[in-house]
Formats: C-alpha cells, sequence, structure tokens
C-alpha cells in the first residue's frame, strides 16, 4: 500500500462521524443516484459489487448488510474475473493513488458495465472542501472530462458522463436538503458529483 493510499486508510478509520445510513439525507442522496442510474441502464442487474464502500472498520460494522462486505484492497478485489455485471464506486476514486489500477481491477471483475460518482471540480463547495481538507484535495482533478479520459485509456467504451445533484449527504441541513432535493437531478456543469458509466468490452 502507497504512503498515499496508507495516509487515506488512517483518517477514514478515525473519522467516523458521519450521519447513518437511515438518515433521510442519505437516504434520499441514495435514492435519486439509484434511480438515475436505473434511468440510464437498458436491460436489469442481475449481480453487481459496490468498490470502496468504506476503507474503514469502524465504518464497515455500521454497514446493514455486513454480511455481503468484504475487507480488501481495491488493487486486487477478492472476487473471480466477470462476477458481476456491474462494478460501481461512488466517491472513492479521488481518495485511491494509482486511479488506473484500481478502474483495470473494476474492469476485471464486470460483465458489463464500469460506473463512478465523484466530487465535481467544478462545484464550488466541493472546490472549497477539496482546499480545507487534506483527505480530499484529490477532488480537484474532477471533472467530466478527466473521468472519461482515464475510462478511455483503461479501454472502456460508450462512456457518458453527466453533472448531477445539489446536495451532499453528511453536512446538508435538514431543512435545506428538502428545498436542494425537489431541484432536477442533473445540474449542467455545477452538479454536486460528475457521474461516468461505460460499457466493459466484451
Amino acid at each position: 500500500m502507497s504512503e498515499f493510499d496508507q495516509s487515506q486508510k488512517e483518517f477514514w478509520s478515525e473519522n467516523t462521524n458521519l450521519r447513518a445510513y437511515d438518515h433521510p439525507v442519505v437516504e434520499t442522496f441514495a435514492r435519486q443516484r439509484v434511480d438515475f442510474i436505473r434511468g440510464l441502464l437498458d436491460t436489469p442487474i442481475q449481480a453487481c459489487l459496490e468498490v470502496g464502500c468504506d476503507i474503514s472498520r469502524p465504518m464497515l460494522r455500521r454497514n446493514p448488510l455486513r454480511q455481503f462486505v468484504a475487507e480488501a484492497d481495491i488493487y486486487h478485489l477478492p472476487y473471480a474475473d466477470k462476477s458481476f455485471d456491474l462494478v460501481y464506486c461512488w466517491e472513492v476514486i479521488h481518495h485511491v493513488k494509482d486511479m488506473q489500477s484500481a478502474i483495470r481491477e473494476m474492469i476485471r471483475l464486470s460483465r458489463r458495465f464500469i460506473l463512478m460518482y465523484e466530487p465535481n471540480a467544478f462545484n464550488p463547495l466541493q472546490v472549497g472542501f477539496g482546499l480545507i481538507a487534506p483527505s480530499e484535495l484529490g477532488t480537484l482533478r474532477f471533472h467530466p472530462w478527466y473521468m472519461r479520459n482515464h475510462f478511455r485509456r483503461a479501454g472502456l467504451t460508450d462512456i457518458r458522463t453527466f453533472s448531477v445533484g445539489t446536495f451532499t449527504p453528511n453536512r446538508t441541513p435538514l431543512w435545506l436538503y428538502k428545498i436542494l432535493a425537489a431541484l432536477p437531478y442533473r445540474v449542467p456543469l455545477f452538479g454536486i458529483s460528475n457521474f461516468a458509466l461505460a460499457q466493459v468490452p466484451s
């Protein structure tokens, strides 16, 4: 594990004061993403894998689906080739030192799709967070063209990118989230996150 990756693991093992999975803001944040993904995929997904659900053991212990959780290195995941229809990650890759190796490992496991959400480098809130929080510095690289280029380098095809979302799950006040959640999910250029979806070559 690189020094960068080790520092990320140590940070997230110590910083566990985030909202629970069933907090209304977190639930709405996740539901918006899932609904958006369903609208883009043309066929049902039978098996999927979330990569980087968490690097922190304390956070993993709070996961309600612990029986399906495996602690592993993102560069060497403990599954056979082509085990899943969809392999995805949410706000993970900007914490990883070797992005290409991580993406290629995700490709190894997928029969059909790779999907990634990352903080948007064009969103003022995300830029501010990236500047003040050392663990979030990687955010400043992630614009749609950067994600598209990495997917293309890894050999993925039919790449689609979008700027989406209006609020963050762990810090947005309840009163504000109710307003922001009513806005359109797709936000040209300045959404909270960038979304990239691509097909794995057969």
